[in-house]
């Protein structure tokens, strides 16, 4: 009974609209809200980059975390390294035109992945705000043809 409790009440607090819904889909919002925006605007968010590359006339910019992790049962010990890197591709002007990400370690929803995020684009924000508008103006029209 409690945890049915716990759940509900989670879900009051965050509706599923607010979740992302696997890795893919939050990492794409999460890069994806970093599209057009300076490299200098990333960086004061996430820090400096681990590492900057030239690659066939292209400017790269690495984020990468990782670590080791060690877990066990009754039938031994697994370990294995997580890992989650970003990577921003920019033009001329330092301004993102491309993205990628990899690893297995990325977050897989928005709550775990909110320091990532654009705080200018939050893509979770303007989902919440495309709803109220689509809700508010299916009303107005129904309203409209009533007349």
């Amino acid at each position: 009974m409690k945890k049915i409790l716990v759940v509900t009440f989670i879900l009051f607090l965050f509706p599923l609209s607010s979740f992302a819904i696997g890795t893919k889909s939050t990492m794409e919002k999460v890069m994806n809200s970093w599209m057009g925006e300076h490299i200098d605007t990333i960086i004061e968010k996430w820090g400096y980059p681990t590492s900057e590359k030239n690659i066939a006339n292209r400017k790269l910019y690495y984020w990468s975390q990782s670590s080791y992790s060690v877990s066990g049962n009754q039938y031994g010990v697994y370990g294995g390294e997580a890992t989650c890197t970003r990577i921003f591709e920019v033009n001329k002007f330092d301004k993102v035109i491309n993205w990628q990400w990899q690893g297995n370690n990325c977050p897989a929803l928005y709550l775990t992945s909110k320091k990532w995020v654009n705080p200018n684009k939050n893509p979770w924000i303007e989902d919440k705000e495309n709803n109220k508008i689509t809700k508010y103006t299916k009303r107005f029209k129904s309203m409209e043809n009533k007349k």
